[in-house]
């Protein structure tokens, strides 16, 4: 009886030493795990002030319909950001200036305290002539990475859109940055243009409207572009089996129409820039597969043969008068 009370009294302890031990890992890794945090907040609060001065990419709305916006963003020791934003000619310019944290939610976040008329222009309802749920915008951002470029990858709460940081480029002012963003778009000045690939036409490149300062709506109409091609995919019956002219032999072929609008974002140095690369649909003369994202508006020797060139695809893609 003696020896079993002894080996009760054994396991006792160890269950004790154990369930110590457990608690003293507990706390080791609350406390480390709280460490964490504070690091990762530290590090990029600390980004945004020795970068000081950053270009934010900006894609409001899940399904991009208000095209790309520049901002200049000048982030301050006292926690306060001084905001330039590329659509400041038609927005109220009134608090430009506004308190900023770097916070921990589900990970490091920006966010953009008090309202500000150009932070807050896509996000709050009812304002600026928008709906109840404002342009569908974001005014705070989870922390994604840095990159070795030096670039801040952010994400947005709401759309979950990739929000782009960059150090404002030597040589410009954010006054001066955000003037040459709009004179690359006043530069731009057709509403229709041929899409053509090495030299053929396959369709057209259209938008509803040209670039105006005035105007929000024409503004951002001006950034959306919609391709029109057509192509052709072989006929099918009511079962879903490929159709055969019966006197040939040969497939027969129905085409469609595609109508694809495009979201852009524009830059300083007459580029354009989709959000993600678009890949051509279908069987197109050497489009299968093929994708654009970047355009580069070039002049001609006279405005009528001005034209936009894609620069990341090996095709010969141009969008011409």
């Amino acid at each position: 009886m003696k020896i079993r009370n002894i080996r009760i009294s054994g396991m006792l302890a160890a269950v004790a030493i154990v369930a110590a031990s457990c608690q003293d890992d507990f706390y080791v890794f609350e406390d480390s795990a709280a460490d964490r945090i504070a690091v990762g907040v530290a590090k990029y609060d600390r980004a945004l002030l020795d970068g000081k001065t950053w270009v934010m990419e900006y894609f409001p709305s899940e399904e991009f319909e208000y095209g790309g916006w520049m901002y200049v963003l000048q982030f301050n020791e006292d926690h306060t950001v001084r905001a330039w934003f590329e659509g400041e000619t038609f927005a109220d310019d009134n608090y430009v200036e506004t308190p900023y944290a770097v916070e921990f939610s589900t990970g490091p976040m920006l966010k953009f305290v008090n309202y500000n008329d150009y932070l807050h222009y896509f996000a709050f309802p009812g304002g600026n002539g928008s709906g109840f749920q404002g342009y569908e915008g974001d005014y705070e951002f989870t922390f994604m990475e840095i990159t070795p470029e030096n670039e801040i990858i952010m994400r947005g709460i709401k759309t979950e859109n990739d929000i782009i940081l960059r150090p404002l480029p030597d040589g410009y002012t954010p006054e001066e940055y955000v003037e040459a963003v709009r004179e690359s778009q006043r530069a731009v000045t057709p509403t229709s243009l041929k899409f053509m690939v090495n030299g053929k036409q396959y369709g057209t490149l259209t938008r509803e409207s040209t670039f105006r300062e005035d105007s929000f709506e024409s503004c951002y109409k001006s950034k959306l572009w919609t391709i029109h091609y057509t192509y052709q995919v072989q006929k099918t019956d009511s079962m879903g089996e490929p159709v055969f002219n019966e006197q040939t032999g040969e497939p027969e072929y129905v085409d469609v129409n595609v109508n694809d609008v495009l979201s852009f974002i524009h830059y300083p140095d007459g580029t354009m820039r989709l959000y993600e690369p678009y890949t051509f649909k279908g069987e197109l003369e050497g489009l299968a597969d093929q994708t654009i994202r970047t355009l580069k508006w070039q002049e001609g020797t006279v405005p009528s043969a001005n034209y936009f060139v894609c620069t990341d695809t090996l095709l010969e893609i141009r969008f011409e008068q």
